[in-house]
């Protein structure tokens, strides 16, 4: 068979087939609805979510390993993902630097081995509403190219850079460093240790925000195949109806 018709999809009811998907993946291990929230930002505003999904599916759908957290000084903290995505605990190792900046005004994450490093995105959103300067950091050993998310202010959005060339910085090359500081020369001093001054930035804080409006208005285009493999990941959430299954069903 070809491939599936491409089909329009509200943000609402996208991110109705994005919770469904997760929690049939995560069940309640995870906050599947922060999960497919994260991942449904992404698609709005441009950034391929659903291909970051579905390029992780072999990795989400195998048992989780634990992740290694230590903290080798206050505020800075380390995370070991264990070759995992991202996905699955993006938010709460953001979470680590923006309650770090909050009490003593800085935080930094850096996560090695990993892949999926573009859902960071959705995090530096909450540190703008947090009132604080983030960016992200990191080296894709794949594509061969350093990304930089950097949240100049409290916009809401950041800035998006995208160099063709590894650069070393002080994450380690196939890592990601998240920062967030009350003082934007913190998080200034990180991003320029890897940011060429006159480069422009590959998406830029206004672009995004109008992709967003743009799927406000007219919904997100979503390919056949890419909306087949979505449901019959979530279709595992329906169970036949039997004395079994509505067994302790009420309890």
């Amino acid at each position: 068979m070809g491939e599936q018709a491409e089909l329009r999809l509200s943000l609402n009811e996208l991110r109705a087939l994005l919770r469904r998907s997760y929690e049939a993946l995560y069940h309640h291990g995870y906050d599947f609805a922060v999960m497919a929230r994260s991942c449904l930002w992404l698609e709005a505003h441009g950034l391929d979510g659903i291909g970051l999904i579905l390029r992780s599916l072999p990795d989400l759908e195998t048992p989780c390993r634990d992740i290694v957290l230590t903290e080798p000084q206050q505020g800075h903290f380390h995370i070991d993902g264990r070759g995992r995505c991202l996905i699955p605990f993006v938010n709460a190792s953001a979470d680590l630097a923006i309650a770090a900046a909050q009490k003593d005004g800085f935080g930094q994450v850096d996560i090695v081995n990993i892949f999926g490093r573009l859902n960071i995105f959705a995090t530096l959103k909450k540190a703008a509403y947090l009132n604080l300067y983030a960016a992200a950091i990191w080296y894709d050993g794949t594509e061969g190219r350093t990304h930089v998310m950097w949240l100049k202010s409290s916009r809401t959005l950041p800035d998006y850079f995208n160099m063709d060339k590894a650069v070393d910085g002080p994450w380690g090359r196939s890592g990601l460093r998240y920062v967030c500081a009350t003082n934007p020369e913190r998080v200034e001093k990180n991003v320029m240790a890897v940011l060429s001054e006159d480069i422009a930035p590959f998406k830029t804080a206004s672009q995004l925000a109008a992709a967003y409006e743009t799927a406000l208005d007219e919904g997100i285009v979503v390919s056949g195949d890419a909306y087949k493999t979505l449901n019959k990941i979530a279709d595992r959430l329906l169970v036949p109806s039997t004395d079994e299954s509505r067994r302790g069903a009420g309890e």
